[in-house]
């Protein structure tokens, strides 16, 4: 399995909409069976919302094994980590949640995940 390093843009990233851009990069790659080891070295801060674009709408489309799996956090600060880190237990919590009340109704559609 081919590993790419990447490196997300300097300073302080706040924009959900910026992420955007960022995230279809990284998941191109994951979905190609790449590894990715993501440099966070010029990150000065990482905003929840630009985080959950990237971290969590990841975890939502592939699956919180595979992300944390396939991408390594490579030379963030601490705050950036346990950022990083609550956007994945949260959305992990959240894809649980919606599966256990799928699994138990008909007619639940998980797709609607899918465009999150």
């Amino acid at each position: 399995m081919k590993t790419i390093i990447y490196k997300l843009p300097s300073g302080d990233l706040a924009s959900r909409r910026l992420a955007i851009s960022e995230r279809h990069k990284l998941e191109g790659h994951l979905r190609l069976g790449e590894r990715v080891r993501l440099d966070l070295s010029d990150v000065l801060s990482l905003s929840e919302s630009y985080s959950d674009e990237i971290f969590g709408v990841l975890v939502v489309k592939l699956g919180a094994d595979a992300v944390l799996s396939n991408v390594k956090i490579e030379k963030a600060s601490p705050a950036i980590l346990k950022s990083i880190a609550r956007v994945i237990l949260r959305r992990s919590n959240e894809v649980a949640a919606f599966r256990n009340k799928a699994d138990g109704s008909k007619g639940c559609d998980v797709g609607v995940w899918a465009s999150a």
